[in-house]
């Protein structure tokens, strides 16, 4: 056991079935086949934060009736994205350390504070913690939480929609991971234009890590926005366009966010931070990406070097981002960021 080197040989050689979740930038799950490529180096980690990897890693004994086990690990990557096989290798060495080779065995108080005490173990927030055990129980058919009746209760408008405060993240959570029952996507079409702001946000924030977002409520979030945009309620706005960032209906996002570029949200810093931490994929789309850039440059320079390092870790965009920095036909001021960007490299 203390030869192996990388996770999933760990949990295969353990005998553990296994599933895993990014927990950085999304909610989202990894496909095992891509977990394993990860972690043997094959390709680089999908959703890279400050040269981090953050996930959950949930897995149980095969053929066993013991409850499944959770991870959450917080692994360091080098310069190309790749997870760091050292820091597994080291990680490893401190659970068999701990724990003997049995990693389901049950574990004391004492053992607990040992795997405290793991440098590649973090403690999600309370909201991402929320909306992984919404996706969880909703993955493996468990029930929802005790909150879930109250929330679809609330979003179905059988209460006051000013009747909010009982309500809480976990059931917001647990309703947005089980938007194909109990017409919780009709529900939330017909919310939307009366919701306070309270539940609005909330609502929101979970919607960003579902991907089983219909094109009718996907329709019903973009305009939403467009009306908080009208009435200048900037946060919410955005907050709506995030909501999308997991929609598979990417027409719709996209058409929001070229919207935007002609409002004042192109001074609203939260405006840029949504788009490249949460809706990098329509960025794939390198006119968009140039817009993004340009706009960035020109209104937010300031913020300039910071997401530019921040997307160019993404695998998927990397290569379309250098490609930008080529363009000989751009603004003076993206090719001042752009040499300010190369100026701070030069000098770091």
């Amino acid at each position: 056991m203390m030869n192996i080197n990388t996770l999933s040989d760990f949990l295969e050689q353990s005998n553990c079935q296994f599933c895993v979740y990014d927990l950085g930038r999304k909610v989202c799950k990894i496909p095992n086949t891509a977990f394993k490529n990860i972690t043997r180096n094959q390709i680089p980690y999908p959703y890279p934060i400050q040269q981090q990897g953050f996930f959950a890693l949930t897995f149980w004994q095969v053929g066993a009736q013991k409850e499944h086990f959770i991870w959450f690990l917080k692994m360091p990557l080098d310069e190309q994205g790749l997870l760091r096989i050292p820091a597994q290798t080291s990680f490893i060495k401190m659970v068999v350390e701990a724990m003997g080779e049995d990693v389901t065995a049950e574990v004391s108080d004492k053992l607990q504070e040992r795997l405290a005490n793991n440098p590649f173990l973090f403690k999600p927030n309370a909201e991402k913690l929320a909306i992984f055990n919404a996706h969880i129980n909703a993955s493996f058919i468990r029930p929802a939480s005790s909150f879930y009746a109250g929330a679809a209760h609330y979003f179905s408008g059988a209460t006051g929609w000013n009747e909010w405060q009982e309500l809480g993240i976990q059931g917001i959570a647990d309703l947005t991971a089980r938007l194909e029952y109990d017409n919780n996507q009709q529900n939330l079409i017909s919310a939307l234009p009366h919701l306070p702001d309270q539940p609005l946000q909330s609502l929101a924030l979970c919607l960003e890590h579902q991907e089983k977002i219909s094109p009718d409520l996907s329709q019903a979030i973009a305009e939403q926005a467009r009306i908080e945009l009208q009435e200048n309620h900037q946060e919410n706005a955005i907050l709506l366009l995030r909501a999308l960032a997991s929609s598979p209906n990417i027409a719709i996002t996209k058409k929001l966010i070229i919207e935007q570029f002609s409002s004042d949200l192109i001074h609203n810093i939260h405006w840029y931070v949504g788009i490249a931490g949460r809706l990098w994929a329509v960025l794939e789309d390198e006119t968009l990406l140039n817009r993004f850039l340009e706009s960035l440059a020109n209104n937010q320079p300031s913020l300039f070097t910071q997401l530019f390092a921040d997307i160019v870790a993404i695998p998927a965009l990397r290569d379309k981002v250098l490609k930008q920095i080529r363009l000989p036909a751009r603004s003076p001021a993206l090719s001042e960021a752009i040499g300010l960007l190369f100026s701070g490299v030069q000098h770091s």
